[in-house]
């Protein structure tokens, strides 16, 4: 498949954005029209999680997986896992995202997700490990509910839940 233009790009992302349901009927298109072209399985589980449909969006990226094993699709769906208390589960995919390109799994916020699934198991070192790695000038908006704010109060954050988790334990 060729490379979208900036213009198709954009068109398509606020279909995804504004319209998932078509963004669906568009991407299963292309993937019936080509198979074995893992970014489309992640473009479309992208779609199936913003209407809320978690388990799809865990199958879709799994068969993007399946055919490419990429840090990208490693972390959305160790995210998606993360969100649905899976927390082991996520930090095999957040450990195979870290093994496949360390510095690109740092950029994509590797560090903050496995942070935040250490702190839930309440491990709180490995938590802390992780929070390390995060460059001085992080900060996280905390939109699926990891922790929010700088780095500073990100590690108070994973403490506070590590410590909670250790307790409930």
């Amino acid at each position: 498949m060729r490379k979208p233009t900036p213009e198709q790009f954009k068109a398509e992302f606020d279909i995804l954005w504004n319209e998932p349901e078509k963004y669906i009927e568009l991407i299963t298109d292309r993937i019936r029209q080509n198979p074995s072209e893992a970014p489309q399985y992640s473009s479309r589980a992208r779609a199936w999680e913003r209407l809320g449909n978690l388990d799809k969006a865990l199958e879709d990226f799994g068969r993007s997986i399946a055919l490419k094993d990429n840090v990208g699709p490693r972390l959305s769906r160790g995210s998606i896992l993360m969100r649905m208390g899976h927390h082991q589960e996520a930090l095999e995919d957040f450990n195979r995202a870290e093994a496949l390109d360390p510095d690109k799994w740092v950029d994509q916020w590797g560090p903050l997700h496995r942070a935040d699934c250490h702190a839930k198991l309440g491990n709180e070192a490995a938590a802390l490990a992780d929070c390390a790695r995060l460059p001085d000038e992080f900060w996280s908006p905390g939109i699926y509910g990891e922790p929010r704010g700088n780095k500073g109060e990100i590690i108070a954050e994973v403490r506070r839940r590590a410590r909670a988790a250790k307790r409930s334990s």
